[in-house]
């Protein structure tokens, strides 16, 4: 099996410069031997599949590959030796532990600076300096560290990783995987297990160590789903049993921060943050930030809350300090530093400044902090030019630049295609804080180069992962103990975050919309295709009164409202149906429901992901065709239908009551109550002739997919008297507008805030209003047309009132639950 593998690196993992096995990966080579490269390859294929079914993700901004590219895991992990990595443990204890006390310091007394240990411009110049957080005390919770094995055969750190370090669910994810796919491979093999330092990770929220109150209420507060790591967010909230939550779900009010639930606000007791520290406080920091909550960094200087990686620990992510860590450490702990360091010069000493000017062609040059969209460059990469204008910015602002020596990575045995490579890997370890005690992960995140030249080793430039192996025993524990927990996750409809739940809302009214637009536009399409049945001068009045329908229905005025234009009808239904910068058109619906689902992926199955994919992608497909033939637009929306109905049928069955199906229920109800009261509006109000008559009736119908229902109902031919009865009026018949409304009764008391109240809330008001005005209606009296007049007035006065109610009630519901204006 690695009879062609060509040691091209300074150091290989597992083999020597002779090219023999060293004897920690001799058990591992047997094993893949026994297993050969072809069942290898099939290995890696159902690791892809696992993955892929589990929904494990990563996005990449502005990929043109679109979001949630999948997560790559190598079959060949990488091992270490166990004595090895108790040496690296207490390197990354002590590196965790230093970082502490120079945090502290940072922020308080600024010893350090004042006794000449670190330059002031290494601090104050960095982008991660939080003038705001000066005087706190801001304890660092959480560390990891990016490490590499160099020429010389020892670890070196590469990155330290304080202000959000990501990593750690792909990590679970990958052991699980591997758990599950690779079984052969543990063979004679003793790995140590991750079981306890997830269960001391838990142990931070579930003991309430920040003390706050009895029943803490922990959350997660990340970007949201176009994040590159949300798989991971979502993955971690609930496996540490946290409240995944974005800025919006939070209010800082009276010295605390409160998390808007449909119950309530509710005070929250800490913070594991996933946004960059800039982007926390739209008030104090960034305030074109989107992604925060306002009045954040008062309600943590106040004490109200507490957040495991700090604001203002992005300063430790600072090359700058690379060259004082070893002073830093004898000024701190009295010790030498235990893990060695990539050399580092900063160009604001002269000396410094000097070298690296004189070697920039072999050095890596990086400003101090990753600000900017270029702070990395590889000095051999570089054309004179280039170097040039460097360099003049280097002598301009040296205080901003660091040397680093250009290291190559140790390689690893990684299967690539056919065959098994060397490729160069960083290993990202984690070490975690509680009552000054260091715990580091028995393992860690591996990235893998994509090429072996390749001096860039990470996930958004298309590399791969591998799990860690730390050879050693583990304690026995308890069976599955990764999906064990000693508090119950809270996962009550009460306890849902806002946010959630206004997506929840609106994605229920956005695929209601999608669907019924889209059997509007199909029914429209082909009444106009074969508009030969009857006479003439009826199928122009039949024409004309469907596509004001479809206008009213849209919204997309003036659409054929407008007498004076003079349009082609076919043109203006492709607008309509495939312009996504029309408001109210079909495209822009779905662009629309795209976002809600982004936002509800995590709560429905895969299937409907790959479903909505699939469907996004061929109708984006199709809106891009000019001037298409209305056959094939029939033929391309039914095909939608088919796909909107499938994902509509898959949230269904699996969206329960405590994640919210009530919102999605009402929110579809209110849709498809509006919609019927704009069909009927634009078609059983106005007077037709005879022929006509029919043809709206029967559109109508069918456009509500009722048709085969009449008729069972009737078995009569389409009547103006039964069809107003049946689609408006008929409690029996659950597509009716009564029965839609009568449905909004019976949701609305589901909610939690007013469960048990005695008088009705604001938003079940208008509701029971309508449904009262239609159980007062007489089918009679609404079919009636006053003498010399072309509409039924009665009928419009019900339906434009039941409208108003509606919109009320949206409006009131929106007001208590997402936005919660009363409290």
């Amino acid at each position: 099996m690695f009879e062609n593998y060509h040691l091209n690196s300074s150091h290989d993992e597992m083999f020597d410069e002779a090219k023999n096995i060293r004897p920690h990966w001799k058990t591992l080579r047997d094993n893949l031997e026994k297993i050969g490269l072809e069942q290898l390859r099939f290995k890696q294929k159902e690791i892809d599949w696992r993955l892929e079914d589990n929904g494990v993700t990563y996005n990449v901004y502005n990929d043109p590959g679109g979001l949630n590219r999948p997560w790559k895991l190598d079959p060949i992990p990488l091992i270490i030796e166990e004595a090895q990595w108790t040496a690296i443990e207490r390197g990354l204890k002590q590196r965790c532990k230093l970082f502490n006390l120079l945090l502290q310091d940072i922020y308080g007394e600024q010893k350090t600076i004042k006794d000449g240990i670190i330059p002031m411009e290494v601090i104050y110049a960095h982008g991660g300096f939080m003038r705001e957080m000066h005087g706190m005390k801001i304890p660092l919770v959480i560390y990891a560290a990016d490490m590499a094995r160099g020429p010389d055969g020892k670890v070196w750190v590469v990155n330290d990783r304080t202000q959000a370090p990501s990593g750690i669910g792909y990590a679970i994810e990958n052991r699980l995987t591997m758990n599950s796919a690779m079984q052969d491979l543990f063979e004679g093999i003793s790995v140590q297990r991750l079981y306890d330092f997830f269960e001391t990770f838990k142990s931070i929220f579930q003991n309430d160590s920040l003390g706050r109150n009895s029943d803490p209420l922990n959350v997660l507060l990340s970007p949201g789903p176009h994040n590159e790591t949300y798989f991971e967010h979502a993955y971690l909230s609930s496996f540490l049993g946290l409240t995944l939550v974005q800025g919006q779900d939070l209010l800082a009010k009276n010295g605390a921060v409160w998390l808007k639930s449909l119950k309530g606000l509710r005070r929250v007791n800490s913070i594991l943050r996933r946004v960059d520290e800039t982007y926390c406080d739209p008030l104090e920091l960034r305030q074109d930030s989107q992604l925060g909550v306002a009045g954040l960094v008062q309600s943590i200087r106040s004490g109200g809350v507490g957040m495991l990686n700090p604001l203002g620990s992005g300063i430790l992510e600072n090359v700058g300090l690379n060259p004082f860590m070893l002073q830093l450490a004898r000024y701190f702990l009295d010790e030498e530093l235990i893990l060695p360091q990539i050399a580092t010069w900063w160009c604001g000493q002269a000396k410094e400044q000097k070298f690296v000017l004189n070697n920039m062609e072999r050095l890596i040059i990086k400003t101090i902090d990753r600000i900017g969209e270029k702070h990395t460059f590889v000095g051999k990469n570089l054309t004179k030019k280039e170097l040039n204008a460097l360099r003049l910015e280097i002598l301009d602002q040296p205080h901003r630049y660091v040397g680093q020596e250009e290291v190559e990575f140790a390689s690893c045995p990684t299967l690539v295609n056919d065959s098994i490579e060397p490729r160069k890997v960083v290993i990202r370890a984690y070490t975690i804080v509680q009552n000054d005690e260091y715990t580091l992960m028995p393992g860690a995140l591996v990235r893998v180069g994509m090429s072996n030249d390749s001096l860039m080793v990470s996930n958004q430039f298309g590399g791969s992962s591998k799990d860690l192996w730390v050879l050693g025993e583990s304690k026995i524990v308890p069976l599955n103990p990764l999906f064990q927990s000693k508090t119950v996750v809270e996962n009550s409809l009460e306890n849902i975050p806002s946010l959630r739940a206004e997506n929840l809302f609106w994605l229920g009214r956005y695929l209601t919309r999608s669907i019924l637009t889209a059997r509007m536009i199909r029914t429209t399409l082909k009444y106009m295709t074969n508009a030969s049945r009857y006479d003439k001068a009826s199928n122009r009045q039949t024409q004309e009164m469907l596509t004001k329908a479809l206008t009213h229905v849209t919204m997309t005025y003036p659409g054929f409202l407008d007498d004076e234009g003079k349009m082609d009808a076919f043109d203006e239904i492709a607008s309509v149906s495939f312009n996504a910068m029309r408001v109210g058109s079909l495209a822009q619906i779905i662009a629309m429901l795209s976002n809600t689902n982004t936002y509800a992926k995590n709560l429905l199955p895969l299937e409907a992901s790959r479903i909505f994919e699939r469907m996004s992608r061929e109708w984006n497909g199709f809106c891009l065709e000019t001037k298409p033939h209305p056959r094939l637009m029939i033929h391309n929306l039914d095909k939608l239908l088919m796909q909107l109905m499938a994902y509509k049928e898959l949230i269904q069955e699996s969206l329960f009551a405590d994640q919210g199906s009530v919102l999605y229920d009402i929110g579809a109800r209110i849709e498809r109550a509006q919609l019927l009261i704009s069909k009927a509006r634009a078609l059983l109000i106005p007077v037709h002739d005879v022929v006509s008559e029919y043809e709206i009736l029967e559109t109508l119908l069918t456009t509500c997919e009722s048709l085969n229902a009449y008729r069972a109902r009737y078995r009569t031919s389409f009547e103006m008297h039964n069809v107003i009865e049946f689609m408006l009026l008929d409690v029996n018949f659950p597509k009716s507008l009564i029965s839609e409304i009568g449905g909004l009764m019976k949701l609305f008391p589901q909610l939690p805030k007013f469960k048990n109240a005695t008088y009705l809330s604001r938003y079940e008001e208008p509701i029971f209003e309508a449904f009262s005005m239609m159980r007062l209606s007489k089918i009679d009296t609404l079919c009636s047309v006053p003498k010399d007049k072309y509409i039924r007035n009665e009928l419009e006065i019900l339906l434009s009132g039941l409208s108003t109610r509606l919109l009320l009630a949206s409006g009131e519901l929106s007001k208590t639950y997402f936005a919660h204006y009363d409290e």
